[in-house]
């Protein structure tokens, strides 16, 4: 028959806890403050963007404040004052647009504001056309191959016939990569920007989009391409060697990861003084360009 040890001697009890001592111990913490700021009013509730990089404060007085991460103030915008929570939604990297969801715990009325900020987009040497020092900058992320880009020709026309003087509309190349011909169409366009034709060459493609598109092979593209530079009377041998040189393949994935880094997923992708159209129609267009035209015009009194 065992015997039963007498827990409560003394070697037991130093032995038992000689065990706790030698046991894991709990995981410490520890935190370091990234970033202090003030606001004017008393804050009534925060929200923070899903990436973290954005701050939320809404205030006392019906104001909304929005911070960097290191608390340096980006926005302020005035809001029903009777606004006491807040909450926030949207990954603009990912490509969905922020929204604030605003509510008044007294009346239970709940508001969603839908945000839209402004982008800072590297636009050197990119094709252009209008004025250098037009006051309204339209980009525009596009694929050759994008059926959708191929049909917004003729709103950028008409709102540069609506506003000469005011606005010049930029290129952007943005190959999407299940459209296996829009890179080499992409190449062939910046080619074309070296002789100085790359409208007339970016006209030409999309003209001409369903036929290299339904090549069977890059391959097949080739004289299409080739067929389009002869009609623009460019220097074939250099459009050639130009489109195949590392530095045009440069310049094209330097635009991708310009869009990628403001969120650009799909084309056309277009910013309008780096604020990005929602819809893509003449009055969504016409409205965004007088809001900018209003703000200089402001800016300037």
């Amino acid at each position: 028959m065992y015997k039963v040890r007498d827990l409560s001697s003394p070697l037991i009890t130093m032995l038992f806890f000689l065990a706790l001592l030698a046991s894991p111990a709990h995981a410490g913490m520890d935190w370091t403050t990234t970033a202090n700021f003030q606001t004017e009013a008393a804050p009534l509730d925060i929200a923070v963007s899903i990436d973290g990089q954005l701050t939320y404060v809404l205030t006392t007085g019906g104001k909304l404040s929005i911070f960097d991460e290191n608390g340096s103030l980006q926005e302020t915008m005035d809001v029903d004052p009777g606004m006491d929570k807040i909450a926030v939604s949207g990954l603009q990297p990912a490509g969905i647009p922020p929204k604030v969801i605003l509510a008044n715990s007294k009346t239970n009325k709940i508001q969603v504001i839908a945000i839209s900020f402004t982008v800072e987009i590297n636009t050197k040497g990119a094709p252009f056309i209008g004025p250098e020092d037009a006051p309204v900058e339209l980009v525009a992320f596009s694929d050759f191959e994008c059926p959708y880009c191929s049909q917004v020709g003729a709103l950028f026309d008409e709102v540069v016939t609506q506003y000469p003087d005011k606005i010049r509309i930029v290129f952007k190349q943005f190959p999407l990569s299940f459209h296996k011909k829009a890179q080499p169409a992409a190449l062939a366009s910046l080619a074309a920007h070296r002789q100085g034709k790359f409208w007339q060459y970016h006209d030409l493609l999309f003209a001409n989009q369903k036929r290299f598109a339904a090549a069977k092979t890059i391959k097949d593209t080739e004289p299409i391409f080739i067929e389009l530079a002869q009609s623009l009377e460019l220097d074939v041998d250099k459009f050639n060697k130009d489109r195949k040189d590392p530095i045009t393949k440069k310049v094209m994935d330097n635009d991708i990861i310009d869009g990628r880094k403001i969120g650009v997923r799909g084309t056309p992708a277009i910013f309008i003084n780096g604020r990005k159209l929602q819809n893509r129609n003449l009055q969504e267009l016409q409205r965004m360009v007088e809001q900018e035209l209003a703000k200089l015009k402001k800016g300037s009194n």
